[in-house]
């Protein structure tokens, strides 16, 4: 045999054979995941006794007459584990564990509320204290010019709202341009507002009167709007961050005074300085029921019986002859001669 016949013959390959067997590693990879499945669906199936009265306690209270999850089917208190049902014994009070989990529960949810309600009624008074002390401030700075009975201070569920009555002190009739009295108030009363980690929001009033067709407003929400932004630029140029300030016009869609109260024309035609409380929801709503209950003591005279700036005038008390007599004084004339008394 030659030697080119040997070495074809040296490297010469058999053909391998087929693995016949190769199935028994998908098979042993699908038994492991069973297994797996198998292991979870064991252990979600053990139910936690506590946890279960108190699901079965919330959907009691829930369907209020009935313990079925729906209508028709069996109660919660049949359900099944398997061929084994839920017993829910007696624990050492020798009440039914449900019960006792209900009651230690409603007890921690009344204590939590109970403090929760101490602590907002705390921060409400501290807050009240604070707006009668900017209240004083204002008040105070406003004496010394002889000013002090321009503006009108009252405590509602958005802050301190420090009003100025826009009758001709502060507006002329159908007009958005301060006048030098209300200029000198504005520039007196913003220093104070610029100390103030508050926001400002400045909302413009009218009372329900229509415009004339002279004027240059189309209509009492441009009016109002027009003059809330006249004191927002004031105040941007006295110092006071833009950021901090905001202006609104509200027309006579929020009034102080019902349309049939005397002092409804001129004091319902009004721009309100709010100082906004930065409080939550629950302290916010405790404001004007606290500053009700303090009195104010050497501080201004707050107004009470009249709306908030958040919703529509609710005044309960009667307006005598002496008190429009007293508006009249301070210079708020009652202007019924005109259409165009906004």
């Amino acid at each position: 045999m030659s030697a080119a016949h040997k070495r074809r013959h040296k490297h010469e390959e058999h053909e391998e054979h087929a693995n016949h067997e190769r199935w028994l590693v998908a098979y042993a990879d699908m038994l492991t995941v069973l297994m797996a499945l198998f292991i979870v669906l064991f252990a979600l199936s053990q139910i936690d006794q506590l946890k279960f009265a108190q699901f079965k306690d919330g959907l009691t209270k829930g369907t209020s007459s009935s313990n079925q999850a729906v209508s028709g089917s069996a109660g919660i208190l049949e359900a099944t584990n398997g061929d084994m049902p839920i017993d829910i014994t007696p624990n050492s009070t020798g009440q039914p564990l449900q019960q006792s989990v209900s009651t230690e529960v409603r007890k921690i949810l009344q204590a939590a509320q109970t403090a929760q309600t101490q602590e907002d009624l705390k921060a409400a008074q501290e807050e009240v204290q604070d707006y009668r002390e900017i209240a004083k401030q204002i008040d105070a700075a406003l004496t010394a010019k002889g000013d002090q009975d321009q503006v009108t201070y009252r405590i509602t569920s958005d802050g301190l709202v420090v009003g100025l009555v826009a009758d001709n002190v502060f507006f002329a009739n159908a007009s958005a341009e301060v006048e030098e009295k209300g200029r000198e108030v504005l520039d007196v009363i913003a220093p104070i507002l610029a100390q103030l980690p508050n926001d400002i929001a400045v909302q413009g009033h009218t009372n329900s009167l229509s415009l004339s067709a002279t004027t240059r407003y189309r209509d009492n929400w441009d009016l109002s709007a027009a003059r809330a932004m006249t004191v927002v630029q004031r105040f941007t140029a006295a110092g006071i961050p833009g950021n901090h300030l905001s202006g609104t016009g509200y027309a006579d869609s929020r009034p102080l005074y019902p349309n049939e109260d005397p002092k409804a024309l001129t004091g319902n035609r009004r721009v309100d300085l709010v100082v906004a409380s930065p409080s939550s929801d629950a302290v916010k709503a405790l404001l004007p029921e606290v500053a009700a209950g303090i009195p104010t003591g050497d501080g201004p005279a707050e107004l009470t019986g009249t709306s908030g700036t958040s919703g529509s005038s609710t005044t309960t008390s009667t307006v005598s002859t002496t008190d429009v007599a007293i508006d009249v004084a301070a210079g708020i004339a009652p202007d019924l001669a005109t259409d165009v008394a906004h």
